[in-house]
């Protein structure tokens, strides 16, 4: 199956001769030097190591062009100026002024190059292309769903959507779209962290396994120290995981949701699915000193307890 998923998300433009550089020392990634048409996800750190956002920066020469998670670009935009004191660079707030469509499933990456007419097999994880018309960006994506995200300005929804859906019609690709939903069983599925869910204010970047953007080299940035030190010393204090519940009915809201052992507060749900593989399922994060996968946990909520283990990321029949 092609499927494709209309992403929501934020974009900001970085400019300044130092826009990258204090991008490196806000941030957890090695950003420098990033070639044009060279992109990188990093994260932004709070000075406790707390997660701000997952950014994504696509090198354009002599603008960053960035994604953000939605509805978040003001708030990533505030910590940037926070700690911009003589740097030259400016971040502007791009917020409304581009779509993205996330193509994955079978034939997505022959599917993408025959619509945006340029050949993205050989595209590296790292760089992007910009298409000849239009100036959208291809990438690869680089979590469980693979396939390619294809970015383009609003002004030019019409012309992309009109080439996407006649590439469909002409050839011999059955497109089918995913709702906000459906994409979020199978990212509960997948164990591929939210932000506002997993990623959040409550956790730091090691215990939502993003180590993948967190450079341990480097030199210092803020919150560099505080995941410095919980890696050296196998500190981590909660890990993200996934739960299988043992019910017939889910109360609905996950932030009420704690987990308990023995009677012992142990961690909590961040986001929780209905899946017609796995039955009720969700995300959320245990206590490094209770994690055992060979145990039954209590679900709590209100008053009311329901059963769950824990399963490692991803879900497997």
């Amino acid at each position: 199956m092609l499927n494709f998923y209309r992403l929501p998300q934020d974009y900001l433009k970085f400019t300044g001769n130092e826009r990258l550089d204090l991008i490196n020392r806000l941030s957890s990634n090695m950003v420098l030097p990033l070639d044009k048409f060279s992109c990188v996800k990093t994260v932004l750190t709070s000075d406790k190591g707390r997660i701000i956002d997952l950014l994504t920066l696509y090198n354009l020469g002599e603008v960053i062009f960035a994604s953000c998670s939605f509805n978040n670009a003001k708030a990533v935009q505030a910590h940037l100026d926070k700690y911009t004191i003589m740097d030259d660079f400016t971040a502007v707030d791009l917020s409304g002024a581009h779509n993205a469509i996330l193509f994955f499933g079978n034939r997505a990456i022959e599917f993408v190059s025959l619509f945006a007419g340029c050949n993205i097999a050989s595209l590296n994880e790292g760089r992007f292309l910009v298409t000849a018309e239009h100036d959208a960006i291809i990438t690869l994506n680089d979590n469980a769903f693979g396939g390619a995200e294809f970015i383009y300005s609003a002004a030019d929804k019409d012309y992309w959507e009109n080439k996407i859906f006649a590439a469909e019609s002409r050839s011999e690709f059955t497109l089918n779209e995913i709702n906000d939903a459906e994409y979020n069983v199978l990212r509960v599925e997948h164990g591929i962290p939210a932000f506002g869910r997993e990623m959040s204010e409550l956790t730091n970047p090691l215990e939502c396994s993003l180590n993948r953007y967190v450079s341990f080299t480097k030199g210092c940035y803020i919150g560099q120290e505080v995941i410095a030190r919980l890696d050296a010393y196998d500190k981590i204090s909660k890990h993200l995981t996934g739960f299988r519940i043992f019910a017939d009915t889910m109360p609905a809201e996950a932030g009420q949701f704690k987990i308990t052992i023995d009677g012992k507060e142990c961690g909590f749900l961040t986001s929780t699915a209905y899946s017609e593989t796995y039955g009720y399922i969700a995300l959320g994060f245990v206590k490094t000193i209770f994690l055992d996968y060979g145990k039954t946990y209590k679900l709590k909520y209100n008053e009311g307890l329901l059963d769950c283990s824990i399963v490692k990321l991803p879900f497997t029949a």
